[in-house]
């Protein structure tokens, strides 16, 4: 293959340089595009890197995928280019690519037997039985504590079940598609999966082993529970509320039950929770667990250890025991507000306080409260435990997790203020001191999206507000107690909650601002300053996990293309790859002819009064007939519409174009810039591709670059202008100004606006003629006017006086 594309190279350039020619640009034009594609992802990595995007790890896996690929193509067109120089350049590329590759694979799943087994055989493959049966099976030794007899059906059926029915494919698709941004998206993704596990068949030797356990647990008529028990579940993370159990399950619908359990892995509030916790979808298959069902007196949840600055009403440290009648279901689910008792932590249990009618006898309470120490001896640290007791008074251990610890620290104890207290002697389901505006949402079911920084005033505390808990500043519900799924995952996200406050959704109104003290159960009338921010919380896992990897991805060192080190072998990221690919293939544009001149014409150096070295490359009909025989050209040469309209702008007598910045070491700065360190090097130059509608500008100004693409003509329909800025020499700040400076002006000419880390990109879509040419003229001054702004900006508010000053200087700029 490569040997027949050199043969046809020299044919061309021997015998059909026109070819050759003609050739070369299609293969630049092919380029230019990879090459935006290419940055596109990268900024799309970054994005997701810095938060301002919770996407699935799938996404971080398809992006870098696709940006493998687009170098690929990127440097086939630089190859077509030039045959010759580039033969390795594949090579560096595949060994970067393969450090990327390693860095964001996850491990391949497992899907070999045994599918299902008992608790006991649990404690020999914790992974494959997923964080909630694993942490039973530890617990099968205890003496003095009751489980119930229980299957696992493993994670690695899971697998299996995916891999049968040519599920991973379908479901990459969508999750590389899910944003939390976008809560209908979510939705309706969300829907989609679920819908694939549900109608997806089981294979018949799991289906039958599957039935086989019921059956054995569901003697004499049992009905089974069928629980979650996903890997990662009950560990770090603690996945609470997020799954679906099953309860009151006959043997013949077990298959049916294992499935709905499996798909509420897609339910938008476990997907949220998992995103935000950096983990892939494959890291977290679900495990089952298969348990018989009790016929409950009451049930409920311990902590086995809280401190007197978690709970009002103790001195010492305690077990706290949550309690309701019947299953604890509607406990967990936040639905109801919980019986409270306190323990304390001794050999001999004793209650520090209790309600006066405690629906669970003190005999048992101090039972529970034992056995709550025993599991955090056992576990070595304080424990979650959810438990039941049946009509014979015997407690069953259903569940037992690590006590979710807060991701982000948080003040805790509300500075000395006078604001008017609204409510006090509140529960605290969440520790916490936060200030928002409320918005009342009475049924959480209701919830789509909130804006940042929200105070959710609702009836319960179900864990579907999971979903947009990287939104809220706090919570304060009608029902639900501390026992409850999502107080556990609030507690994770250091969001204060609080609960039982008696009709807060008649006499709370959206946009009030209020304070939540979680600490203390108060809420104030007003916000206090130090405790009011916007919850822009980013992934938790996302952002250290993509940050090892990309290094190898976004960092850019290849800067100075007269250095020797410009070259693939200094090259150590895919960034410089792409660097590198660009600046040869403009190198290659401009040395396209020969000394006979046939095919396209040569890039010829633009005379001009700016301090800016720029080449022109004619395609056909960008120059009058009077540019014939020049070895340079004057701008009453051009006669390319766009690139008139451009330079009109970018020449105006309005710019001032030789002042410098104080103490600032202009020489310096270009010779390490991507920018101008010849006047004299067309390889270091601006450039601009034209014919007599179309322009392809490439401005360089020391630690930036700018580029414009546009078609400008009398077909409205065709006519366009798309626009690049990226890079500066400033600080993350100063850049940041100086692009919501470029923002601000664009947007309020039609421009649509797309920023991405340091790049922004605009849009100007179908216009008449003369408009298009006003908008190239706006772009021409506006390049002229920032050029080094972002070393001069400090505050937001300069943007104000510059906009002022713009907007005057465009007034005066008739086209």
């Amino acid at each position: 293959m490569f040997i027949t594309e050199l043969f046809k190279h020299w044919t061309f350039r021997a015998f059909a340089p026109g070819t050759l020619l003609r050739t070369k640009y299609n293969a630049f034009k092919e380029l230019l595009r990879l090459d935006e594609r290419c940055l596109e992802h990268i900024a799309d990595l970054e994005e997701i890197h810095y938060g301002r995007e919770q996407a699935d790890w799938t996404r971080v896996v398809r992006l870098t995928e696709d940006l493998g690929r687009d170098i690929r193509g990127l440097i086939e067109q630089l190859q077509l280019m030039s045959p010759v120089k580039y033969m390795d350049l594949q090579d560096y590329a595949t060994k970067l690519n393969f450090y990327v590759r390693m860095g964001v694979s996850v491990e391949d799943p497992h899907i070999e037997p045994p599918f299902i087994f008992t608790l006991e055989e649990a404690n020999e493959m914790p992974h494959a039985a997923g964080g909630k049966a694993a942490n039973l099976a530890k617990i099968c030794s205890e003496k003095g504590i009751n489980l119930l007899p229980a299957r696992v059906i493993s994670a690695h059926a899971y697998h299996y079940f995916i891999e049968v029915n040519d599920l991973r494919e379908e479901l990459d698709k969508r999750l590389s598609s899910v944003s939390l941004t976008d809560a209908a998206a979510l939705d309706e993704l969300a829907h989609e999966m679920q819908e694939l596990i549900l109608q997806a068949e089981m294979p018949d030797p799991i289906a039958n082993e599957m039935e086989i356990a019921a059956m054995e647990l569901g003697k004499n008529g049992i009905k089974l529970a069928v629980r979650s028990s996903a890997v990662a579940e009950d560990g770090v993370a603690s996945f609470a509320g997020q799954y679906t159990s099953v309860l009151d399950v006959t043997p013949a619908n077990i298959v049916q039950a294992w499935k709905e359990v499996v798909a509420s892995k897609y339910t938008p509030r476990a997907l949220a929770y998992r995103i935000m916790n950096g983990l892939a979808d494959t890291e977290t298959p679900m495990a089952v667990l298969l348990m018989p069902m009790v016929d409950a007196v009451c049930a409920g949840v311990a902590y086995s250890t809280v401190s007197p600055d978690q709970a009002a009403a103790i001195e010492e440290p305690a077990v706290a025991i949550y309690a309701t009648s019947g299953i604890g279901e509607k406990l967990v689910s936040g639905s109801v507000t919980a019986q409270t008792t306190y323990v304390n932590k001794a050999l001999k249990p004793q209650i520090l306080e209790k309600p006066a009618k405690s629906i669970v006898p003190v005999p048992t309470l101090k039972r529970i409260a034992a056995q709550a120490q025993q599991l955090e001896a056992l576990f070595g640290e304080p424990q979650d435990i959810e438990w039941v007791v049946d009509h014979r008074s015997r407690i069953f251990i259903v569940q037992s997790r690590p006590i979710p610890q807060s991701r982000r620290a948080q003040q805790a104890e509300c500075s000395p203020h006078e604001l008017k207290a609204l409510e006090t002697g509140q529960e605290c389901a969440s520790m916490g001191i936060a200030s928002g505006k409320v918005r009342v949402v009475a049924n959480c079911q209701d919830i789509t999206e909130l804006p940042h920084g929200t105070i959710l005033v609702t009836r319960g505390l179900g864990p579907v507000l999971t979903r947009v808990i990287h939104r809220l500043n706090g919570v304060i519900a009608e029902r639900g107690s501390a026992a409850s799924h999502f107080a556990s995952v609030a507690r994770e996200f250091n969001v204060p909650v609080l609960s039982g406050v008696t009709d807060a959704c008649s006499r709370y109104i959206n946009d009030q601002l209020v304070t939540v003290d979680g600490t203390n159960g108060s809420v104030f009338d007003g916000l206090l300053p130090d405790c009011h921010f916007e919850n822009n919380e980013a992934q938790q896992g996302v952002i250290p996990r993509l940050g090892k990897v990309l290094p190898r991805i976004a960092r850019l060192t290849l800067l100075d293309p007269s250095s020797e080190s410009f070259a693939p072998e200094y090259c150590k990221s895919l960034h410089d790859l792409v660097r590198f690919v660009h600046e040869k293939g403009v190198e290659e544009m401009f040395s396209l002819v020969d000394q006979s001149n046939r095919g396209l014409s040569g890039s010829r150096k633009l005379q001009t009064h700016l301090p800016l070295s720029m080449y022109v490359l004619n395609l056909d009909n960008g120059l009058f007939h009077s540019a014939a025989g020049k070895k340079e050209v004057e701008q009453s040469d051009i006669a390319s519409v766009p690139m008139w309209a451009f330079w009109f702008g970018l020449s105006s007598e309005l710019v001032t174009w030789h002042d410098a910045l104080p103490h600032f070491d202009w020489e310096h700065f270009d010779k390490v810039s991507a920018g101008i360190i010849s006047k004299d090097s067309p390889l270091l130059a601006s450039y601009a591709i034209i014919s007599d509608k179309y322009m392809h500008a490439m401005l360089r100004f020391g630690y930036h670059f700018s580029v414009v693409d546009c078609m400008c003509g009398d077909k409205d329909r065709q006519n366009y202008i798309r626009f690049r800025f990226m890079g500066g020499g400033g600080k993350s700040h100063q850049r940041t100004l100086r692009l919501d400076f470029i923002e601000r002006i664009l947007s309020k000419n039609n421009f649509a606006i797309e920023r991405k880390g340091d790049m922004l990109n605009a849009r100007h879509g179908m216009e008449e003629e003369h408009i298009i040419q006003q908008r190239l003229a706006l772009l021409g001054l506006l390049l002229a006017k920032t050029r080094m702004l972002d070393m001069r900006l400090e505050d937001p508010s300069d943007i104000d006086a510059l906009e002022k000053e713009f907007i005057q200087d465009l007034g005066s700029l008739t086209y």
